[in-house]
């Protein structure tokens, strides 16, 4: 339990962003697969989800070599055995989780996933159902679940409205000794931004990518890493640092943003004040941090953020609960947040529960330093930003 109390802040704040998770997550999925040193460099301390995936490709019998702000990744043959721990544990992470379910899906060695309990309460049958389709033998569709393969990789479907994870799984771990692999996708794609990232992640390894209408044709006549790779910092964090700056009248400068154009629409979208409706279609991570600046504004809706509900809590519906929890309106219509505006927080009257979601852990802290209150489990936040905690505590 974490004890914050109301802050009055007079002066700007000097703030930092993590290593970006989405972009550390496929690199080191792609440097595993590649037998030559890849040299991953980095700003800032790496989240527990990164970890994770680090974990697991350990497993894989991957080697990475840690040292301040550079890992060292030689990678294996993938599918040519030599599995140095069959049980994989993937965290809190649902990323992780597809993307080593596909991994997996190349060896012919059984495999276990397990994760912590809200990983266990995630469904998985997107992608494990188009693994099955290729030949993989699965046990379940949430961890702890067993998968054997090799899969076939020749051509296979993907339903691309709930998450775009499964898609982007598939297009940077599939086995790169097959050719024309071919993913047809169906259902209005969501979190487009992600998906193109693993594109271009792709394309630089030397995979060649053709799109024709709903299919993606992947081709890889040769398969090469880059040997350093600089990862950017964690802009999906971007809005707890406008609600912050909401909250208190203050600017929130970030000194380690750096460019990047990943998600840049999407954050325009959060930094204009008078936008009184948000399509988060591409960034439903942002569901949360944005309803509560929304109701420090002038109110507004939140649209496009059906496939929020599948993250590590229903983030819609605990978005809804927290908001109230400090004394905000905010209303679910349909598939749409109603939120009234001019609200600040109030100290909650019982401690907020994060419900293992590490973005409702970080608006619930931001609000707190306003309002003041208790926050149970906050060392979730340590999924993306292990430094999360200590800079809250550090504001007072």
């Amino acid at each position: 339990m974490l004890i914050i109390n109301p802050l009055k802040l007079t002066k700007s704040v000097e703030w930092d962003l993590p290593p970006s998770k989405s972009h550390m997550i496929r690199w080191l999925v792609a440097a595993s697969q590649n037998e030559q040193e890849t040299i991953i460099k980095f700003n800032g301390e790496p989240g527990k989800d990164i970890i994770s995936m680090k974990r697991c490709i350990e497993n894989f019998g991957v080697e990475v070599t840690e040292s301040e702000n550079i890992w060292k990744v030689r990678g294996i043959n993938f599918g040519g055995g030599g599995i140095k721990n069959i049980n994989f544990n993937c965290g809190n992470s649902g990323t992780t989780t597809n993307f080593v379910t596909v991994m997996a899906s190349c060896f012919d060695t059984e495999i276990i996933l397990d994760g912590d309990d809200s990983l266990r309460n995630r469904d998985f049958s997107e992608i494990n159902n188009a693994l099955r389709s290729m030949g993989a033998i699965i046990s379940s569709d949430n961890p702890p679940f067993k998968i054997k393969g090799p899969v076939k990789f020749d051509k296979v479907t993907i339903n691309t409205q709930k998450s775009s994870q499964p898609l982007s799984s598939l297009i940077i771990a599939f086995d790169k000794n097959y050719k024309n692999f071919t993913i047809e996708c169906t259902g209005e794609p969501v979190s487009r931004d992600y998906s193109e990232l693993t594109i271009n992640i792709a394309k630089e390894c030397g995979v060649t990518v053709r799109k024709n209408n709903n299919n993606i044709t992947l081709n890889c006549d040769k398969f090469i890493v880059p040997k350093i790779v600089k990862i950017p910092q964690e802009i999906s964090l971007f809005p707890i640092s406008v609600l912050l700056s909401e909250l208190h009248g203050v600017e929130f400068k970030i000194s380690n943003l750096g460019e990047s154009d990943f998600l840049k629409s999407s954050i325009e979208m959060i930094r204009t004040i008078d936008k009184k409706v948000l399509n988060l279609r591409d960034c439903s991570d942002f569901i949360t941090p944005a309803a509560a600046i929304l109701a420090i504004r002038k109110g507004g809706e939140i649209i496009g953020a059906k496939h929020a509900k599948g993250k590590e809590s229903d983030r819609i519906e605990k978005t809804v609960e927290l908001l109230k929890a400090f004394g905000m309106d905010c209303e679910i219509d349909e598939e749409k947040l109603l939120i009234k505006g001019n609200q600040l927080p109030k100290r909650p009257e019982k401690p907020i529960k994060t419900y293992l979601d590490h973005r409702i852990a970080m608006t619930a802290m931001a609000l707190a330093t306003y309002s003041g209150g208790e926050i149970d489990n906050p060392e979730i936040s340590e999924i993306t930003d292990p430094t999360f905690i200590e800079k809250i505590l550090d504001l007072g």
